[in-house]
């Protein structure tokens, strides 16, 4: 085919892709139709098949609609490469191709009342669509008309759903193929509703996710972990620790303990990347790097904990969010770890195909690799495990067309699953058919994200965007959350047993990009997370009177620690006096039970000094300090040598007086022996 041709039919097929303009029917709020694309056979189209899609029409409106019909549609001639599918996925105002009116072609539905649901099935000889042929991949898709309430009838889809159908000859090599499952909690943070969580994990998206994911041939499986989920679900196991008003009845809780004990075997069995706790966001910590050290050492412990408890291993890497993506961000990601990074194609704009999914970018630190998350964007109608199928089937198809008119090529058909998505119940088995040689008839070949590392992954040499308009966490909670981190590493020195596992994880679940939308609540529980811990550290105190007097210069004194809390503390004391000459031994920290006090001696020496002003703080094993100080006065009476030498002296003065007195009585006596004697003195 000429380029002019193929130019014709790419403007052609550009105006048909994506669908009709909103019709009068559609525009009406009260009523609508839905229609999804369960079956499709085959899934690479030929000259002689016939095209078989099935699916479901649904009333999703308050309103009956009638004479309901169901139309294949397809343009004659396919798409080559990605791009142009991406630009014609991007023009809304086209259809998926030309409807197919012949008489048989297409489904009568009949009447939807609302809510009701019918099946359709639509079958067309290829031989009668009138195609190109092969060489590329055909969009198809099934558009529903419909007569609403008032009668009107308009030649406008009502509804549609679009997937596509590669028509394309058996390559030389096949193309490598896989699927990546990230498993990680998709709810909000705050307000979770466990009961709703457990439905799921026992018959729900989480189950039929999971299911999906162990559908997949190991060769061709990555499994992407964020280590919190299984925290999540652990909740829900145990009553002991439900929030008031939460029941989860035993059998439920047991379906989550499978559903967890399920996951577990998997993650061992598959290829395995561990991406950080609870998916921290990295953009914050990029943007205000003040507190990001301490915060990443949380992030860090709380993995790392984790993959311990339930014993887990697998390579570490990056999941930032689709366009929260910066070149400070990987270089940062850089100089922690060589561990990929998974990022959008928003990330990296001068992405091609050509490239392959994993490639790696040239940092100030070293390559870093990083998996593009390359998939087409969405399209209209719901994505089913068929749907699914078929895009890794049509990314196969054009890898082999760009591998063969470029050898240097590495294009590959790996596909990362939407961990939001439900696959249904049976899912797996469709999607593991083409990531199979044999499933896929030849075309791809199965492949895990960690395997395309180990080939010598192509540089990108384009742009990453220096900065992004995205929302993230700010820089006052980050002070917060450091001020958190500090408080807790307080009160895990001291506690009996120390709570570091817990506290870790709590903090790391609050630095999640999870709360980027939930500002207020997230707020609220770091103020609450912290004020529970100072209240836990400052119901342990020091008694002590503001002054204490020493009968000399060297002696002991009491001071009491009060442990007022719950539960056994390891407390000491540091001491430090404002005059610098006198030297206080701290006291070692001693285990106090819950409720208790410990009076401890502390030894003194004032040599020379009459007083000095004390400072005793808490003080956990590795001498950190916490809580209020006790500030109170020492004082010698000093009264040792002064004592001494007082009551020598006085002693002294008695002798002395004594001595005078025996003297002067003995004169006295000496002198009046001598006098003579007088008639008088006889007389008397």
């Amino acid at each position: 085919m000429s380029i002019r041709a193929w130019l014709i039919a790419f403007v052609v097929a550009v105006s048909l892709l994506v669908g009709a303009p909103a019709s009068t029917a559609t525009a009406d709020e009260e009523g609508s139709l839905a229609v999804r694309i369960d079956g499709l056979t085959p899934s690479r189209l030929s000259a002689g098949a016939t095209i078989r899609m099935s699916g479901i029409v649904r009333n999703t409106g308050a309103t009956p609609w009638t004479s309901v019909q169901a139309y294949l549609v397809i343009p004659r001639s396919p798409f080559e490469s990605r791009d142009q599918i991406e630009t014609a996925i991007e023009d809304g105002r086209s259809y998926t191709g030309e409807r197919v009116v012949d008489a048989g072609t297409f489904a009568e539905v009949g009447d939807l009342a609302p809510g009701a649901w019918k099946r359709f099935e639509i079958k067309v000889p290829v031989s009668r669509l009138g195609l190109t042929g092969a060489g590329g991949v055909y969009p198809v898709g099934v558009q529903v008309l419909a007569t609403d309430e008032q009668g009107q009838r308009s030649n406008d889809a009502v509804a549609r759903a679009t997937t596509f159908l590669p028509w394309v000859p058996d390559p030389a090599q096949p193309v490598p193929a896989g699927l990546v499952w990230p498993f990680t909690p998709t709810w909000r943070p705050a307000d979770t509703d466990l009961e709703q969580i457990a439905i799921s994990a026992e018959s729900g998206q989480l189950r039929h996710y999971l299911d999906a994911a162990r559908a997949t041939p190991r060769e061709a499986r990555t499994i992407v972990l964020d280590p919190s989920l299984l925290d999540e679900l652990a909740r829900v196991t145990r009553p002991q620790n439900l929030p008031e008003g939460v029941d989860i009845p035993e059998s439920r809780a047991a379906a989550v303990k499978t559903w967890l004990s399920d996951l577990r075997a998997l993650v061992l069995d598959s290829t395995t990347w561990i991406v950080g706790y609870a998916r921290p966001d990295e953009l914050a910590l990029s943007r205000y790097p003040e507190n990001a050290e301490p915060l990443w050492k949380r992030v860090d412990e709380a993995t790392s904990q984790s993959l311990v408890d339930y014993a887990l291993t697998g390579s570490r890497a990056s999941w930032p969010t689709i366009s929260g993506t910066t070149l400070g961000m990987l270089e940062d990601i850089r100089s922690r770890g060589d561990g990929p990074v998974l990022v959008s194609r928003q990330s990296v704009p001068d992405w091609e195909p050509r490239l392959g999914s994993v490639v790696k970018l040239e940092t100030l630190n070293g390559p870093l690799p990083l998996l593009v998350n390359g998939t087409l964007p969405d399209i209209p109608g719901t994505e089913t495990p068929v749907t699914l199928r078929q895009r890794v089937l049509s990314n196969a198809a054009l890898a082999a067309l760009s591998r063969e008119t470029d050898p240097a090529a590495r294009s590959d058909a790996l596909t990362i699953v939407d961990p939001n998505w439900d696959p249904g119940a049976d899912g797996g088995t469709l999607m593991s058919q083409a990531v199979t040689h044999s499933g896929s008839g030849g075309l791809t070949r199965p492949v895990t994200a960690t395997d395309l590392l180990r080939t010598a992954p192509l540089s990108y040499t384009g742009q990453v965007p220096e900065e992004v308009d995205a929302e993230s966490l700010s820089a006052s909670v980050l002070d917060r959350l450091a001020t958190l981190s500090d408080i807790a590493d307080r009160y895990d020195e001291v506690t009996i047993p120390a709570q570091r596992t817990d506290q870790a994880r709590d903090i790391a679940s609050l630095l999640s990009v999870r709360w980027r939308s939930e500002p207020a609540l997230l707020d609220r529980a770091v103020r609450g997370e912290t004020s529970k811990l100072a209240s836990a550290l400052d119901a342990i105190t020091i008694d002590s009177p503001s002054t204490i007097t020493l009968s000399s210069s060297r002696g002991g004194f009491p001071l009491t620690i009060s442990n007022a809390t719950k539960q056994p503390v390891l407390v000491g004391l540091e001491l430090t006096a404002d005059n610098p000459s006198l030297d206080l031994d701290d006291v070692e920290p001693v285990e106090i039970e819950a409720g208790e006090r410990h009076t401890f001696t502390v030894e003194v020496d004032l040599e020379d000094q009459t007083s000095s002003t004390v400072t005793a703080r808490l003080a956990t094993d590795s001498g950190a300090t916490f809580g209020d100080p006790a500030v109170f006065n020492i004082r010698s009476s000093n009264v040792g040598l002064i004592v001494w030498v007082a009551m020598a002296a006085a002693g002294l003065l008695v002798v002395a007086t004594w001595a005078r007195r025996f003297l002067g009585r003995r004169r006295r006596r000496n002198e009046a022996a001598a006098v003579p004697a007088t008639p008088e003195d006889d007389d008397e």
